[in-house]
């Protein structure tokens, strides 16, 4: 099996002087069904990648190529776009069963949109997911885990590190958290967080998004928190996460100005 790079095929009978038909079939058979399933699941195997690049996402890579394939052998458009809608289906089918989601197709899910977001937040994207999904709860619940976790007291015991956090944050309570970060992610791992509650908060500039993928998902267990990010957060990962956690928080929280001050 030829590895696909993500270049764009050359297709020019004119210039190759090969079967058109045959050259089309030769491109496909490139996207069956043992390579996608093998790309798809040595992503996610490897979708943890905290000092890495992020993977491209291979749905994008193949959607290029189709359309090139679409605008150069425009008689054989049905073949080329069956093998799309199938290949965009076993990716989806691959990552849903990997999480134990269901996936609900409807009339509006296009295959490579389903194929593409899915893909994005929970493969080539779940490291800076994860991630911003911890920073951007933790400044958006501030004031609630503040209160809630008596992080004024805990500030006394830590003194000379929340004066330190201090100097970093304009709202104190963002700095006790960052202060307290390793207790306090302990104490919203044992919060009972769903993925509505996830997604909204990573794609809380762009709701539409979120809204999608929760449309055309269930988390059948609703277990997708704690099965799939908090265990990144009690593994040999651990101290890695805490140290991007608090340097997100650095670089979203820093000037955050106090509510009600």
């Amino acid at each position: 099996m030829v590895e696909f790079n993500g270049a764009p095929f050359q297709y020019n009978p004119a210039i190759t002087n090969v079967n058109i038909d045959n050259q089309l079939a030769g491109i496909l058979s490139q996207f069956g069904d043992d390579y996608v399933m093998d790309i798809v699941k040595d992503s996610i195997n490897n979708r943890f990648r905290i000092y890495d690049l992020p993977r491209p996402n291979i749905a994008n890579a193949f959607e290029i190529t189709f359309k090139d394939l679409t605008d150069g052998f425009t008689s054989n458009t049905d073949e080329i776009l069956n093998t799309r809608n199938r290949v965009y289906n076993n990716i989806i089918n691959i990552i849903c069963d990997y999480y134990n989601f269901t996936y609900n197709q409807n009339d509006e899910s296009d295959t490579f949109s389903s194929a593409y977001w899915l893909y994005e937040v929970f493969v080539s994207n779940f490291t800076n997911s994860l991630i911003n999904f911890y920073t951007l709860y933790l400044i958006r619940e501030s004031s609630s885990i503040y209160s809630a976790l008596n992080l004024e007291e805990r500030n006394k015991i830590n003194e000379t590190t929340y004066q330190y956090s201090k100097r970093l944050f304009k709202d104190p309570k963002i700095a006790s958290i960052h202060c307290n970060l390793e207790y306090v992610i302990d104490q919203i791992n044992s919060f009972d967080i769903n993925l509505w509650t996830i997604l909204n908060t990573i794609y809380s500039a762009n709701p539409n998004i979120a809204n999608y993928i929760l449309s055309i998902i269930s988390d059948n267990t609703g277990g997708f928190f704690k099965n799939y990010y908090e265990s990144f957060l009690y593994g040999k990962e651990a101290a890695d996460i805490l140290t991007q956690i608090k340097l997100n928080l650095q670089q979203l929280g820093g000037e955050i100005e106090p509510l009600g001050e």
